[in-house]
């Protein structure tokens, strides 16, 4: 492989001490010449065993790994990842994934390709998951980047990080992500709306490009997410970028003027509604999959808007 191009492995890493082993040990392996890669761990003030771990594994070649005093969150800690790194191409990759022997060579053969500035792998979950109702909508429901057709741009909403590569030249002219962003959720979805905006036919979908999951999600607990995503967070994003209150609907939840805007509030109100909110859960234990992926959608809608309505006004 002549002049191969370099490329820095970003890792976030917070009470990772259960998946860090499988995540850097797939590193290890990869197919791309080890001395153009290397992997940047930063350990976000974790409170397990992390570091302990870190010090015992047989680390893959041209490792870095740096300690946050505190803890910043997911923005911040990426951005300590960037301001490190060297590659032409960034990865960023969480630290519960498992990734194939050929993932970076990939990455790589993709960026070749002409208009690409950001890549998106595809997510499986691990073997060991329990696969119910709600983990079948995640993995196996066209949803996400899988609605697009192949071979064509991404939109910035269903370009998420974690199993992504992106240009360093891109990430340099769009900037880091939001350190402000501290709470769960929409650090991804505000760098890609800023990367987006400047490389509109610059982001991709690589289905071929595999990533294994493992991290198990109960439905209750990322319900719990998205409320405090649409409470804590929501509301910083349609302040910076007021064009996301059509995709958060933070409006159509907060609006308390107007005839037609009271009118526009009438269906969320009942959806949010704790008699509605338990009838929705019900049917979705009831109904099998994949018509429990109605049930789905409208509980995390109700659950987004749940936390919005609980918010601070902007």
């Amino acid at each position: 492989m002549a002049n191969p191009i370099t490329v820095s492995v970003i890792i976030p890493a917070y009470n990772s001490a259960k998946t860090l082993p499988v995540c850097l040990t797939s590193l290890r392996n990869q197919s791309y010449p080890k001395s153009k890669v290397e992997i940047i761990i930063v350990n976000d003030a974790s409170t397990d065993n992390t570091m302990e771990i870190l010090n015992k594994l047989e680390l893959p070649p041209n490792t870095k790994i740096i300690s946050h005093n505190s803890n910043k969150a997911l923005a911040a800690t990426r951005n300590t990842g960037i301001r490190n790194a060297s590659g032409e191409i960034f990865i960023f990759l969480d630290a519960d994934m498992e990734v194939p022997s050929d993932f970076v060579e990939n990455h790589i053969k993709f960026h070749k390709k002409p208009n690409v500035v950001g890549v998106l792998s595809a997510l499986l979950p691990a073997s060991e998951n329990t696969i119910d109702k709600y983990q079948k909508y995640l993995y196996r429901s066209k949803r996400g980047a899988k609605k697009f057709p192949d071979k064509t741009p991404l939109p910035f909403h269903v370009f998420i990080l974690g199993i992504t590569s992106v240009k360093r030249e891109a990430i340099i002219q769009t900037g880091g992500f939001d350190n402000e962003i501290m709470s769960y959720g929409g650090e991804d979805t505000e760098f890609s709306y800023r990367l987006w905006q400047k490389y509109p036919e610059g982001l991709y979908y690589a289905p071929h490009i595999k990533v294994i999951h493992h991290h198990y999600r109960p439905f209750n607990e990322a319900l719990n997410n998205i409320s405090t995503f649409g409470k804590e967070v929501v509301p910083y994003l349609v302040q910076k970028h007021p064009e996301f209150d059509k995709l958060y609907c933070y409006s159509y939840i907060k609006s308390r003027t107007g005839l037609v805007n009271k009118i526009k509030r009438v269906p969320g109100i009942i959806l949010m509604s704790t008699v509605s909110f338990q009838i929705l859960k019900f049917c979705y234990h009831l109904f099998p999959y994949p018509i429990s992926n109605v049930f789905v959608r409208l509980l995390m809608a109700a659950a987004l808007w749940r936390g919005i309505s609980q918010s601070p006004e902007i």
